[in-house]
């Protein structure tokens, strides 16, 4: 374990010095699970990934790049990462079997899920990034993939019931997969009739910083944008909700998601049907799984992902399906 350790940080060291002539320590962080993350020195961040991703990578590299190139040029308030171009001008280098990109560090902290107080924050921010995302989308098309709305029924589809093999030891595997999609398919005609815009994918405390001033804790910077797609808005307010739900430890979790929904309508300006969170909700964890399941079936990073699939969906069908019953 020791000598593999030193390996990849050797590794690092040389691909470090090689394609960005930077000498500065390198420390693996817990950071991330698609991919290792690397923090070198105080300034960069370095990402390490499987070399057969790097087309996704340089076309998800590109979009941040023009993104953050907008941000600044209309003074908007909330930063992301600039991506560090290598001495051959790329954004993603692909060497030693890996694809890498280095990023320069952002001040900021990441927000604790366990501190009531960050939601409101959160989902204020959400909606001033949404509506900067879709003034973004105005001046300069985005290259990004249609999200949610496509995989779910994909996904779906994929449960062939004669053919279907057990990825993971949850007992009931299929059955659970069959019940979500049960759930889901009476509700994704209306679901696919939403607007859609460019949404970030991943909303989670730990995607964004917040930084502090006299007036409080306010939204400062958005990071990890792999799961950037055309989608609804409720895509990234299902991140939340989620985290309430599965990862805050807090109670009275149907009351905090309704204060979320609340949030987001008095400053995003549109009005929100609860159903349509919880579609998104269980929509994003089943396609979670298949994606994941693809990712891990080729040797990908993650691999302690695996035995959590089943237990998100789980999670989300019980609540979803629960707080459908209560509605009506």
């Amino acid at each position: 374990m020791a000598s593999t350790a030193a390996y990849e940080t050797d590794l690092v060291a040389e691909i470090l010095a090689k394609h960005w002539q930077i000498c500065e320590p390198a420390v693996r962080t817990d950071l991330g699970v698609s991919r290792v993350t690397w923090r070198i020195g105080q300034r960069y961040w370095l990402s390490q990934s499987e070399e057969r991703r790097s087309a996704e990578l340089i076309r998800q590299a590109q979009l941040v790049q023009h993104l953050r190139c907008f941000l600044e040029d209309e003074l908007l308030s909330i930063s992301v990462p600039e991506i560090v171009a290598s001495e051959s001008r790329r954004l993603v280098v692909t060497d030693g079997g890996y694809g890498w990109c280095l990023t320069r560090h952002l001040q900021g902290f990441h927000p604790d899920s366990s501190e009531p107080g960050i939601y409101p924050v959160l989902t204020e921010g959400l909606a001033r990034f949404h509506r900067e995302l879709r003034l973004f989308s105005q001046r300069q098309p985005a290259d990004a993939p249609h999200g949610i709305c496509v995989s779910t029924w994909r996904s779906i589809e994929r449960l062939d019931l004669a053919t279907f093999v057990r990825f993971t030891n949850y007992p009931r595997e299929q059955e659970l997969l069959v019940r979500a999609g049960e759930w889901l398919l009476p509700r994704l005609d209306r679901f696919e009739l939403l607007p859609r815009q460019l949404v970030h994918g991943d909303w989670t405390p730990q995607n964004v910083l917040f930084t502090s001033s006299g007036h409080g804790a306010h939204l400062s910077a958005v990071l990890d944008f792999e799961a950037m797609a055309h989608d609804p808005v409720h895509v990234d307010l299902a991140n939340i909700c989620s985290t309430l739900l599965m990862w805050s430890g807090l109670d009275r979790i149907a009351e905090r998601i309704g204060d979320v929904l609340s949030t987001y309508e008095r400053f995003g300006g549109i009005r929100l049907e609860r159903e349509d969170v919880y579609t998104a909700m269980l929509a994003h964890w089943l396609c979670h799984y298949w994606s994941w399941r693809d990712r891990l079936e080729r040797g990908g990073f993650g691999q302690d992902v695996k035995e959590r699939l089943c237990l998100r969906i789980a999670s989300v069908l019980d609540y979803v399906s629960g707080a459908a019953f209560v509605s009506t």
